[in-house]
């Protein structure tokens, strides 16, 4: 089994991620822990060896149950934060999506459970309602509304 692109020290935590931004109807594919409201975009650790497309449409796979193909890379993040007494170092590609033929997720208003953990929930978020829910990253709020524009780098700290 390959180990994931993910690190950690007494001190730090290192990790390479991989995310899908997927539009669909003015809506958004997001998930959320069960009881929380704090959303995020899936996606997951890239293994060692793996290209970080490959590992977008494994994990989208694991997750959902879908298989996407990815349309283009849209941006790149350095992301800095503490959790748990450990500094975190995540860099993270963010990738266009689309569903492959045949692939559907539904949309009845309802957050369904990820395959691979009970605990998150995934669901589409009308575009509109972004700017009133904490979501991450931050900076999507504001680029979603430039998807066709070029790639981008961001740094975050939080």
């Amino acid at each position: 089994m390959q180990k994931d692109w993910l690190f950690s020290t007494d001190e730090y935590i290192c990790e390479l991620r991989t995310v899908a931004v997927l539009v669909k109807d003015n809506k958004i594919l997001v998930q959320k822990d069960r009881n929380g409201n704090e959303y995020a975009l899936p996606g997951g650790h890239v293994k060692i060896g793996e290209t970080l497309e490959n590992g977008l449409i494994r994990e989208i796979m694991e997750e959902i149950g879908v298989k996407i193909k990815c349309n283009r890379l849209l941006w790149s993040e350095e992301c800095f934060w503490e959790w748990n007494g450990k500094q975190v170092h995540n860099i993270a590609f963010y990738y266009l999506v689309k569903l492959c033929e045949n692939q559907e997720i539904p949309d009845n208003g309802d957050f369904v459970s990820q395959k691979d953990n009970c605990n998150v929930v995934v669901g589409w978020l009308p575009i509109e309602e972004l700017q009133n829910v904490i979501i991450y990253p931050e900076f999507l709020k504001k680029e979603i509304y430039s998807l066709d524009g070029p790639m981008k780098h961001f740094i975050s700290k939080g």
